[in-house]
């Protein structure tokens, strides 16, 4: 910033400094062949000359300044112009309005400003679509509850549908969605943004024991979908929040759970450089290959239907992908559209030797 700020202070310098010297020697020059012409072609000498050069000096300073005066300006102006057009795309962006981008500029250090801005318009525009589909997804997901809610409670209200224990079951299951959906929000937004919650505490966690605890704790519903698991975990100790990595691992075994169609899982944890690998590998609900990013985005589903069918609201992967993020490792998906691998990388403890 400060190396841009010098040359472009240079650059006025250096302009201040060539429209004084053009106005120096064209003053000067006109002075000497006026001189020239009085003494060779009017014979004037002594104080006549003087006078007359004194005259012709102060007329030709003020016409010389006028013109400078003028032709400085201009350039001014149109030094400037490019300055103006962003300090009213920036007043727009104050009122609450998107402007449109700023042109290109010829002065390479306005340009960067320029670019710059334009960059920041475009991040601005993505972050209101996103928030746009956002509240698009949050109503879709809340639509179905809600109407469901409103309907049973009218119907008790007017007597069409007497309460009894099903009713009340479907009550309580309509209420857990919105609460479910909810308590996810919430994890997102803390995730996302955590300076607005009080920083988790970090420890050592052995991340090989901890894929086991949750491949356990999923062994009921393993057998129930006829699933057959195949582990081969490697021992490494990583550092973070603990109920948070468990709950990148249950999202992603839970997501098999839900859409594998392969009968079988391959879990595979293993050390590579100064990172932890876990690879997921099955057989599941075909995911097109140019949505391999999109299913950490949030709602999205396999299913676009969003039927009841599908259980969930879709925040399971991208809740798991901004704990990952805020750990400072990454999650990614590789997939032929049926044979799925999802891959976490979190970075090694090094300060802890691997136990024997």
């Amino acid at each position: 910033m400060l190396l841009n700020k010098w040359k472009f202070t240079s650059h006025l310098t250096f302009v201040h400094a060539i429209i004084l010297i053009i106005m120096t020697f064209t003053v000067g020059l006109t002075v000497r062949n006026y001189a020239c012409t009085l003494v060779n072609q009017q014979d004037i000498t002594g104080e006549l000359l003087e006078k007359q050069l004194m005259d012709f000096l102060i007329v030709i300073t003020i016409v010389a300044l006028f013109i400078g005066g003028l032709g400085y300006y201009l350039f001014l102006k149109w030094f400037t112009k490019p300055v103006k057009k962003l300090t009213e795309a920036t007043e727009r962006l104050k009122a609450g309005e998107i402007p449109s981008h700023v042109d290109r500029s010829v002065i390479n250090e306005v340009n960067e400003l320029n670019e710059t801005f334009n960059s920041f318009i475009d991040s601005l525009k993505q972050v209101k679509q996103k928030q746009q589909q956002l509240l698009r997804d949050l109503s879709h997901e809340l639509k179905t509850p809600l109407t469901n809610l409103s309907g049973y409670l009218e119907g008790l209200e007017k007597g069409i549908i007497e309460g009894d224990q099903e009713i009340y079951r479907s009550l309580k299951e309509e209420t857990d969605r919105i609460e479910h959906l909810f308590n996810q929000l919430v994890w997102m937004s803390s995730w996302t943004e955590p300076t607005t919650m009080i920083t988790p505490q970090k420890t050592n966690i052995q991340i090989d024991q901890v894929i086991k605890d949750i491949v356990r704790t999923f062994q009921i519903k393993f057998m129930k979908n006829n699933i057959d698991v195949f582990e081969e975990i490697e021992a490494a100790t990583i550092f973070g929040v603990d109920y948070a990595i468990k709950q990148v691992m249950i999202n992603l075994v839970q997501n098999i759970v839900d859409y594998d169609t392969g009968k079988s899982v391959r879990i595979k944890g293993f050390r590579s450089n100064e990172s932890y690998i876990l690879q997921f590998q099955h057989k599941g609900k075909r995911i097109p290959k140019n949505e391999e990013k999109l299913i950490f985005e949030r709602f999205y589903r396999v299913d676009p239907s969003r039927t009841k069918a599908t259980d969930g609201a879709g925040l399971g992967l991208s809740i798991s992908n901004e704990i990952v993020k805020a750990h400072g490792g990454k999650i990614i998906l590789n997939t032929d559209e049926y044979h799925h691998r999802f891959e976490v990388h979190l970075p090694l403890n090094k300060n802890v030797k691997l136990k024997e």
